[in-house]
């Protein structure tokens, strides 16, 4: 276990001395970089502390839709991501082809797509998702 403060814990500490000491500071022109990089230090705080949970549920996912066997899962995030490109390439070539024109495997593929793409928001703008009903 690593001690205290945490990856996350350092980057909200540093991410509210850029907004409330060195923002105000800043000449206008810099004002929107400090802005841009205090928004990418609060998307990595929500990345440090969902972990790969997202990532192994749309692994999950698409092994269930494309007809692969769940097996045990990748032991680490880069065999993880490398298995998600390869299973998200094939999503899109069955879409290509037609597979999710009509029936069943449209339906799952739509709840797959809602699914992911609501976990990417929920990291990256989490506001916008409660202003629409969560």
């Amino acid at each position: 276990m690593r001690d205290e403060p945490t990856g996350a814990q350092l980057l909200e500490t540093a991410r509210t001395v850029l907004r409330e000491a060195l923002l105000p500071a800043l000449a206008a022109e810099h004002r929107h970089a400090a802005l841009m990089i205090a928004n990418a230090m609060i998307i990595a705080m929500r990345q440090l502390q969902n972990g790969e949970d997202g990532e192994r549920r749309e692994l999950d996912s698409l092994q269930r839709l494309l007809g692969h066997p769940a097996g045990d899962g990748p032991a680490d995030g880069a065999e993880l991501r490398r298995r998600l490109i390869g299973l998200e390439r094939e999503f899109a070539h069955a879409i290509r082809a037609g597979r999710g024109d009509a029936g069943p495997w449209r339906d799952a593929a739509r709840r797959h797509l809602l699914e992911t793409v609501r976990t990417k928001v929920m990291e990256s703008n989490p506001k916008y998702l409660a202003g629409q009903g969560g």
